[in-house]
């Protein structure tokens, strides 16, 4: 029987006084931002709105997010409780002020620094309401399983669009935002969250094929994890390894060769966590047989055209699939690769000329003042200038220098080893869930930021903080479960 309407009215705002009682209000807000993020440039897409509106509603749930997390910090002031509930929070305010005294000593461009800085830090704010909760093990629970179905949701969809015909698959091309007001902040998030699609690839729900990969190796982890905890049950009929399969074409459909890579090692990288070396042994050898007959094979079957340019091809000049992915190779595309170039353009305008602590905080200005130190290279210094935050640690080493780039590394280092204690201490099944695809993702987002702007992704930034502080939460919990225990015990002797 259909409810009336009045009668969902009232359940609604019977859940809502249920909710705010138990103080689940942040957490529920917290769930529909994360199940409403990959979904919102399809919902912009179809939002009758003038581009000023759809701007508001792009940055509508960040304002949300900071003022959940004002409430959290006001009030513990109020009570007077302790703000700092992890390891993290000491080295943050500590990049933090590097960044804004890197911004007086170079005088650059505040509201440019500024903005650069926001969408690296943005989704913090989640990390600290999401540890501030009184989370139970169901919500936890409720958590994970919602980015594995949203990732397999995206997994799916991504790998009908490559096969469905053009019609079907323009109703998900994101909506183009043209605003000659707002100047930086507007190109910033633009850069980030838009873009052309190469030549056949698909994107799902999402604003390009880098966002898409990157979503799909959030999911793809939390499915690897699941599927393996027991390796001597995996079967291969069974519908995980189904999923499997069809989130490994996903990768492919975007054309995202690094997403492709990161796919083969997930694997082993939760084998290893899982202490099941014998099968990662075996999944390594399989690898390099699959790879020697792929070498083997190239001989014979791949014309590796060296030409392939990225841009070309989002272009919509023809693509061959086989020479794009054989092109990893070539020896020519390791020489002359751009992401290379910028790698060792960046080192040498920072580590070797001495200008270790970094050349400013303002993109524009850091590449200005890289030109200064390089300027027999400033033609394609500027060519090339878009590319060079796709190298992001790099990136960062030219904009914050040694000092930023070490605090920033520690506080992922430090939440590493916070799932690494889950992983060893605890017993649960969910919990060494979330330690062990923890601990995966920053592995890959570690090496990710060599080559792609990692952390001002949307999607992957917010799950980035939304994991860590679930990794805290639960740590923070076993801690009071573990002194309450030795208090009582204390007590009782």
């Amino acid at each position: 029987m259909v409810a009336k309407p009045s009668q969902i009215f009232w359940r609604i705002l019977e859940w809502y006084q249920i909710a705010r009682l138990k103080g689940e209000i942040s957490f529920w807000i917290i769930y529909a931002i994360a199940i409403y993020l990959p979904f919102e440039e399809f919902v912009l897409r179809w939002t009758p709105a003038p581009s000023i509106g759809i701007l508001f509603l792009r940055f509508l749930h960040e304002f949300v997010l900071y003022y959940l997390c004002a409430k959290v910090f006001y009030k513990r002031i109020i009570r007077r409780e302790r703000i700092i509930k992890s390891s993290i929070e000491l080295a943050l305010i500590c990049f933090v002020f590097w960044a804004l005294i890197l911004l007086i000593v170079h005088q650059a461009s505040i509201f440019s620094g500024v903005n650069n800085l926001r969408t690296l830090l943005r989704y913090i704010s989640v990390y600290y309401i999401i540890v501030d909760l009184e989370l139970s093990k169901k919500q936890v629970s409720l958590l994970l399983k919602t980015i594995l179905i949203l990732g397999l949701i995206q997994g799916y969809l991504v790998s009908v669009q490559y096969f469905a015909p053009a019609g079907f698959n323009n109703l998900f091309v994101p909506q183009n935002i043209n605003l000659e007001v707002g100047g930086a902040a507007i190109q910033k998030s633009s850069e980030v969250s838009s873009g052309n699609l190469k030549t056949g690839a698909v994107n799902g729900t999402l604003a390009n094929t880098a966002n898409t990969s990157a979503f799909l190796l959030i999911g793809f982890i939390i499915l690897v994890v699941v599927t393996l905890q027991n390796t001597n049950t995996v079967s291969l009929v069974s519908p995980k390894i189904l999923n499997f399969f069809v989130m490994y074409f996903a990768f492919f459909a975007t054309y995202k060769r690094i997403a492709l890579l990161f796919g083969l090692i997930i694997p082993i990288i939760v084998l290893f966590l899982y202490r099941q070396k014998l099968w990662a042994s075996k999944v390594i050898w399989f690898y390099l047989l699959g790879g020697f007959t792929l070498i083997f094979g190239s001989l014979f079957f791949l014309n590796v055209d060296t030409s392939i340019d990225g841009w070309a091809i989002r272009q919509g000049e023809s693509i061959d699939l086989l020479g794009y992915f054989g092109q990893l190779f070539s020896a020519e595309y390791w020489e002359k690769g751009t992401r290379q170039w910028i790698l060792k353009t960046i080192f040498q305008g920072t580590i070797i000329t001495g200008n270790w602590f970094g050349l400013s905080p303002a993109p524009n200005d850091a590449v200005q003042n890289l030109i200064e130190i390089l300027p027999s290279k400033e033609s394609i210094i500027l060519e090339r200038k878009f590319w060079f935050e796709d190298v992001y640690w790099a990136a960062m080493l030219l904009y914050y220098g040694i000092p930023g780039v070490a605090l920033f590394g520690y506080i992922f280092q430090r939440l590493y080893k916070t799932s690494q204690y889950l992983i060893d201490y605890c017993l649960e099944m969910q919990t060494r869930v979330l330690g062990i695809g923890f601990c995966t993702f920053t592995i890959i987002t570690f090496f990710y930021g060599f080559v792609e702007r990692i952390f001002e992704i949307k999607c992957f930034s917010f799950y980035l903080w939304l994991l860590a502080g679930l990794v805290v939460n639960v740590y923070s919990r076993y801690m009071r479960e573990f002194h309450n225990s030795t208090s009582f015990n204390s007590h009782k002797i």
